[in-house]
C-alpha cells in the first residue's frame, strides 16, 4: 500500500458514489444531494489531477488539483447550507478556491509553503461545513453522523498543515509514505461513505416531511385540510376538560360570483390571502384549516370575550384591506361563532357554529354571528 494507491482508491470511490447518487436519486437542481455530487466529483477530479502532477506538468496539474479540492469543500459547505436551509455566502464558496490557485502556483516550489497553505485552507473550508451541521444539531442523526466524519478528516486535515508549516522535517511532502497520509486518506475514504449515508438520511428525513405535509396541509391555501384540523380539533377539545375555547366556522360572501365574474384563479387568490389573513392573525396555539370549498374553520383557546372581539374585527378588516389592495375589490365572510362546552364532541360544535353561521348569511353577510357565551 502506498499513497498514490491510496488516492486511486479515494477517486474509484468517490466517482462510484457519485454515480450511484445520479442513478438512484437523479440530478434535482439546487438540492443538498446536488451539491453532494458536486463535492464527489471534486474530489475525484482533485485526487485524478494529483496522481497525474506525479507524471506530467507537475505545477499546472498539482494547482488544478488543489484548486478542485478546494471547490469540493466549498461544495460541502454548500450541501450543509442547502439541507438546513442557510444562506451561504457565495463569496465564501468561490474565494478560497481561486485564492489557493493563485497562491499554489506561485509558490509551488515551495513544497513547504505549498502544502501547508493548500491543507490549511481546505482543512478550515472542511470544519466550516462541520461546524455548519454541528452547531444545534442536538440529536438529529444525519446532521451529527455527516457533521463528526467532516470534523474528523477536517481535523487531519489541518494537522497535515501544522506538521508542514512547523516541522517540514517530520513531514515531507504529501505524496510521502508517512503515517497521516495513509491515516488521512483512509478517513477520508470512510468520510466519504459516511457523508453519503448521512445526507441520504436527510434527502430521506425531507421526502418525509414532504408527504406529511402533502397529507395534513391544504395545497392552495397552506392551511390544515379538513381531514387534519378535525384530527387536532377533536384531540384538543378531549384534553380540554373545561371547554371554553370558540369554535369559529367562515364563509366568504359571494365566493361564486367572483369565480363567474372575476374567473377561477382570482377565485384562487381570495382563497390564498384569506389564507394568508388568518394565520397572521391568529396564535400558534389556535387551529385553523380549510373546511371545504370558501369555508374555513378555527378553533381558538383560552380567548374570553374581549378578545374574540377585537380579533374578529381584526380578521374582518384584514381581508378587506388585503384583498382591495392585491385584487382591487373588496373581499369579506360570514361567520357563525359558538364558545365550545364541556365534553361536547366536535360535531355538535360545528353544528352549532354552522347555525350561528347560517343566521349570518341571512342577516346580510360580512358580519359574525355568535352563540350565548362567545360575547
Amino acid at each position: 500500500m502506498d499513497v498514490i494507491t491510496l488516492l486511486a482508491a479515494v477517486l474509484v470511490n468517490a466517482l462510484l458514489m457519485m454515480l450511484a447518487l445520479v442513478v438512484s436519486v437523479g440530478i434535482r437542481a439546487r438540492s443538498g444531494l446536488q451539491a453532494w455530487q458536486f463535492m464527489l466529483l471534486g474530489q475525484a477530479a482533485g485526487f485524478a489531477l494529483l496522481i497525474g502532477a506525479t507524471l506530467a506538468l507537475p505545477r499546472l496539474l498539482a494547482t488544478l488539483g488543489v484548486m478542485s479540492l478546494s471547490f469540493s469543500a466549498s461544495a460541502m459547505v454548500l450541501t450543509a447550507g442547502r439541507f438546513l436551509s442557510q444562506p451561504v455566502s457565495r463569496l465564501g464558496l468561490l474565494l478560497p478556491p481561486l485564492l489557493l490557485g493563485l497562491v499554489h502556483a506561485f509558490v509551488f516550489q515551495d513544497q513547504k509553503q505549498a502544502t501547508g497553505l493548500t491543507n490549511l485552507i481546505i482543512g478550515l473550508q472542511i470544519m466550516w461545513a462541520s461546524w455548519l451541521l454541528l452547531h444545534g444539531a442536538e440529536r438529529v442523526r444525519w446532521r451529527l453522523l455527516c457533521g463528526f466524519a467532516g470534523a474528523a478528516n477536517g481535523l487531519l486535515v489541518l494537522g497535515r498543515a501544522v506538521l508542514v508549516l512547523g516541522w517540514p522535517e517530520i513531514y515531507p511532502r504529501f505524496i510521502a509514505p508517512h503515517p497521516l497520509n495513509f491515516a488521512s486518506l483512509m478517513l477520508l475514504n470512510a468520510s466519504l461513505v459516511l457523508g453519503t449515508m448521512g445526507f441520504l438520511l436527510a434527502h430521506r428525513d425531507a421526502a418525509e416531511q414532504a408527504l406529511v405535509r402533502l397529507a395534513s396541509l391544504d395545497p392552495l391555501t397552506g392551511l390544515l385540510n379538513r381531514r387534519e384540523w378535525m384530527n387536532r380539533a377533536g384531540q384538543a377539545l378531549g384534553a380540554d376538560a373545561v371547554g371554553g375555547a370558540v369554535l369559529l366556522m367562515l364563509d366568504l360572501d359571494h365566493f361564486k360570483r367572483i369565480n363567474d365574474e372575476r374567473g377561477h384563479p382570482v377565485g384562487d387568490e381570495v382563497l390564498k390571502l384569506t389564507g394568508e389573513v388568518l394565520r397572521g392573525e391568529l396564535r400558534a396555539s389556535d387551529l385553523v384549516g380549510r373546511y371545504g370549498g370558501e369555508e374555513f374553520c378555527l378553533l381558538v383557546r383560552h380567548c374570553d370575550a374581549e378578545a374574540f372581539g377585537r380579533l374578529d374585527s381584526r380578521l374582518h378588516q384584514a381581508l378587506r384591506r388585503r384583498c382591495e389592495a392585491s385584487l382591487g375589490f373588496l373581499a369579506d365572510f360570514s361567520a357563525g361563532a359558538v364558545r365550545v362546552q364541556a365534553g361536547e364532541t366536535l360535531a355538535a360544535a360545528i353544528k352549532r357554529a354552522d347555525d350561528q353561521l347560517y343566521r349570518a348569511k341571512h342577516a346580510g353577510r360580512g358580519r359574525t354571528e355568535c352563540a350565548d357565551g362567545v360575547l
